[in-house]
């Protein structure tokens, strides 16, 4: 019987919707490298205020996050083959940034690659931290490619995914491959 449970973001994670961030992204002009908030802050600080920046991501996502441009993102290497192998273990969770109304495509998304039945639950955190929403949920594990959400200590396994190591910290794993979090859970089960 699978007991434990473990949380993937879903946006940079599951979907590699960061590609369709960037490519938006120099289509308007501006070159970054990585689109996660964390990074699209600290690349674009140069050349934008904060309120421009904001204003710029927010006009983003209300594209990127669209169904219609969703349902044409790809999934991140890997991740429907693990993601299918861990659920026969483990009780899957997606926690996102997401608002409700824009947590429906994913669902759709879920089941065009026949994951909808391997997540347990979709949930939004955009009222609520991630980390408060596993530690009320019993979530042992999270996984998110933003490092802001996983800084706090309420999580027991928290994961960095990025290709990036400079941004480790000692007491969060970074991964920048589903391969390698399918090895951290087979650890932990």
């Amino acid at each position: 019987m699978k007991d434990k449970k473990i949380a993937f973001d879903f946006d940079g994670v599951i979907a590699d919707t960061n590609k369709e961030k960037i490519k938006w992204l120099r289509s308007k002009g501006f070159c970054i490298e990585c689109a996660d908030k964390t990074s699209f802050y600290s690349e674009l600080s140069q050349t934008l205020s904060n309120v421009g920046i904001e204003e710029l991501y927010n006009y983003m996502s209300n594209i990127i996050f669209q169904p219609e441009i969703l349902y044409k993102t790809k999934p991140i290497l890997g991740a429907i083959e693990t993601i299918k192998k861990l659920s026969q273990k483990f009780n899957i969770y997606i926690i996102t940034a997401r608002t409700e109304e824009l947590i429906k495509p994913v669902y759709d998304w879920l089941k065009k690659y026949d994951l909808n039945e391997d997540i347990q639950e979709i949930i939004s955190s955009s009222y609520e931290s991630k980390q408060d929403i596993c530690s009320k949920n019993n979530i042992c594990f999270l996984c998110d490619d933003d490092a802001r959400h996983l800084i706090d200590k309420k999580v027991k396994i928290r994961v960095l995914f990025s290709t990036d190591k400079r941004k480790a910290k000692s007491d969060i794993s970074v991964v920048e491959s589903w391969y390698e979090i399918e090895r951290i859970l087979l650890e932990l089960s």
